[in-house]
């Protein structure tokens, strides 16, 4: 097997990993949203915050940073727009605490909403729960840089990129069949 400059071996049990979390997490979250697409609504109908449409952006943004930063590593060989890219990751996930805060003060409550808003909090909390793992994975990336993080900012990156394009999946979810 040919060595690379990026870690050889390593990275290739390093994206196969990544690619088993990935597929589990796949799973997850296809029978989580599957259980809120087939839920019925019984008491109020279900207003998705628009401040979830505004976390998208935050995850985009963050997420775009992300890839110009490795895309800039590779030329000047430092974690370029790695930390803006952790900090976009953790305003999204304080906008997501205001976001169900908005939902718990307009009444939907776990116990008293029904299953609909259960499925909705489980969602998005499991979402905040990944996000958290993964921004704990960039922030050891950039601390470890010049060491072990070096080799590990690539699956980071795209570990990143992923629950981005999950969480605009869930929106979409939330969004169609509230």
């Amino acid at each position: 097997m040919q060595q690379s400059n990026t870690g050889g071996d390593v990275n290739m049990v390093n994206r196969m990993g990544m690619w088993l979390l990935m597929i589990t997490i796949i799973l997850l979250f296809g029978s989580l949203s599957l259980g809120f697409m087939l839920t019925e609504t019984k008491k109020q109908p279900l207003d998705i915050p628009n401040i979830f449409y505004f976390n998208s952006l935050l995850l985009v943004a963050s997420s775009i940073l992300l890839h110009r930063g490795y895309t800039q590593r590779i030329k000047k060989g430092k974690p370029a727009l790695l930390l803006p890219s952790v900090v976009l990751g953790i305003a999204f996930l304080i906008s997501q605490i205001y976001a169900w805060y908005l939902l718990f003060s307009q009444g939907f409550t776990i116990d008293s909403s029904g299953q609909k808003v259960a499925y909705l909090y489980m969602l998005t909390g499991v979402h905040a729960l990944h996000l958290v793992g993964g921004l704990l994975f960039l922030v050891y990336v950039l601390a470890k840089y010049k060491g072990k993080g070096r080799k590990y900012f690539e699956v980071a990156t795209f570990f990143w990129h992923f629950l981005g394009v999950l969480w605009v999946y869930l929106l979409a979810v939330l969004t169609l069949n509230a």
